[in-house]
């Protein structure tokens, strides 16, 4: 067995409809792991932090070494408003192109 092959890039699917109407269920995205920081409208993907699955969520707020996340569907959306702020090292990435 080799080594795990690390790549810069993921394709994730959107499953709910908490970033409509910019992302459908769905929709796919490209996420990138490469980035230069996080700033306020970035879309990014993360493991939710009380259920264990990604999540898609835009960066409302850039605080100190954390983020605040909205859903652009507020009324669909399980974001900061109920698990609070995002370490930074916590976010897989920034998506950077809808298919």
């Amino acid at each position: 067995m080799g080594l795990p092959i690390w790549l810069p890039f993921k394709i994730f699917r959107v499953r709910d409809r908490s970033m409509e109407p910019s992302m459908k269920e769905g929709d796919y995205v490209i996420v990138s792991r490469l980035h230069g920081g996080f700033r306020s409208g970035d879309i990014v993907v993360l493991m939710h932090p009380l259920a264990g699955i990604y999540i898609i969520k835009r960066i409302k707020e850039v605080l100190h070494g954390s983020v605040f996340l909205l859903g652009d569907n507020t009324a669909a959306s399980d974001d900061s408003r109920s698990f609070g702020t995002v370490k930074t090292s916590k976010i897989l990435g920034k998506v950077i192109y809808k298919v």
